[in-house]
């Protein structure tokens, strides 16, 4: 399914003067194609260093010209199968299986080159000296010297700042996606508390939210399961070791990650396993409102700096310190999305996108323990969409 909005894309591409939009990061190729493959990167060698899975999508500015997509030959199936929006479909390489190849027992086979069909497809469009925008952050030296080889004459720039335009603002099948995927995060990270024994260790309890993840039809992202206080000083971050066993009176917290259809929905709780001190109990409470408080903040025309600086005003007001950079973040195809809500971000919400609120505390008493929740929200035409609020904020549950 096409999920990104072709004219905006076309109208920011022409504006910059760039002839086409080159992806081939997961993400990037995810979200202008809606296929992936689990190898589809280049850490997936075949029988040949120099041989790796890689996976192109070209969009042109012209909205008259057709985008592609170049895929590695084994491929084909799967794509056949998953059949993307995108009908000009090329492979390179002869192809993993060897009854493909000319000679099925070559010692040495061509292992094929993914930038010669990417040249050919840029080529067959009229744009051997056009502006191509790549994503310089993931595409390696050693494609753009080999595109440059075939192409001498186009000029690459980053496509960055546009895919961020663009990718900011979900369309209603990413929106329908993130709702699912945060309805089912949701009940994962509840059964999995819910199972939660004491004596278990952290990596215990997180192999039985990837468990719940795959029963109840998510991708594992990733989860960050901490037990204390545990006698450890995180003052810079850093996780529970893995041997910490889950004892009465202990926080439970658990910053989960997974993913639906390609989108995935970021959610942290602190729960308690049995009864903990009134300290912690308070720091919960004092945690809790801090997100209740920021709710009403998400809003069609705020500055997100400004929920920054309401974030700011309410640690002042219960006497303690900010703790991350930040308010909350953008999730899409990858959990952390422009916009910061940040003092450097200059981002004014609207209707569509999908943001957090994650605000925290220390606990510090017998080691330090991050009190954080974390919320995900979908900007609407008057409002917040709270997509996690189906996941219990108690102490108990």
């Amino acid at each position: 399914m096409q999920l990104f909005d072709r004219e905006k894309a076309s109208r920011l591409m022409k504006d910059q003067g760039i002839d086409l939009l080159l992806a081939s990061s997961k993400h990037g190729v995810g979200y202008l194609s809606d296929y992936w493959h689990p190898v589809s990167d280049d850490y997936y060698v075949l029988w040949a260093v120099e041989a790796t899975h890689k996976t192109f999508v070209g969009v042109p500015a012209d909205q008259a010209a057709e985008p592609f997509l170049v895929a590695g030959a084994s491929e084909q199936t799967t794509i056949s199968i998953m059949d993307p929006w995108i009908e000009d479909r090329r492979y390179w390489g002869p192809g993993y299986y060897i009854q493909t190849w000319d000679d099925p027992l070559a010692t040495d086979p061509d292992p094929g080159d993914p930038m010669a069909v990417v040249a050919d497809a840029i080529e067959s469009r009229g744009l051997t000296s056009g502006t191509i925008a790549i994503e310089k952050r993931f595409l390696g030296i050693k494609y753009v010297e080999a595109l440059l080889r075939r192409l001498p004459d186009i000029e690459l720039v980053d496509a960055e700042a546009i895919l961020w335009q663009l990718r900011m603002v979900k369309s209603e099948e990413e929106q329908k996606r993130l709702r699912e995927s945060c309805l089912r995060t949701s009940r994962a990270w509840l059964a999995t508390v819910r199972d939660a024994q004491a004596g278990m260790t952290q990596p215990e309890l997180q192999r039985v939210f990837v468990k719940h993840c795959m029963d109840g039809g998510l991708e594992y992202e990733r989860a960050y399961v901490i037990f204390g206080p545990a006698g450890l000083s995180l003052i810079n971050g850093s996780p529970a070791s893995g041997d910490v066993r889950l004892k009465p009176g202990m926080f439970i917290r658990i910053d989960a990650q997974a993913k639906f259809g390609g989108y995935v929905c970021n959610l942290s709780r602190v729960t308690a396993h049995g009864e903990v001190d009134d300290a912690m109990a308070e720091a919960h409470r004092l945690e809790r409102q801090l997100i209740l408080d920021l709710i009403p903040e998400l809003k069609p025309g705020v500055a997100v700096a400004d929920i920054r600086r309401r974030e700011l005003a309410l640690y002042e007001e219960i006497g303690h310190p900010p703790l991350v950079p930040y308010t909350g973040h953008g999730v899409g195809r990858v959990v952390h999305e422009p916009p910061y809500l940040a003092l450097n971000d200059s981002t004014i919400l609207e209707p569509g996108m999908s943001v957090t609120l994650e605000p925290h505390i220390m606990y510090s008493g017998d080691g330090d323990i991050f009190v954080g929740m974390e919320d995900h929200f979908l900007i609407t035409n008057d409002g917040a969409e709270w997509l996690t609020e189906s996941a219990p904020m108690s102490l108990h549950v």
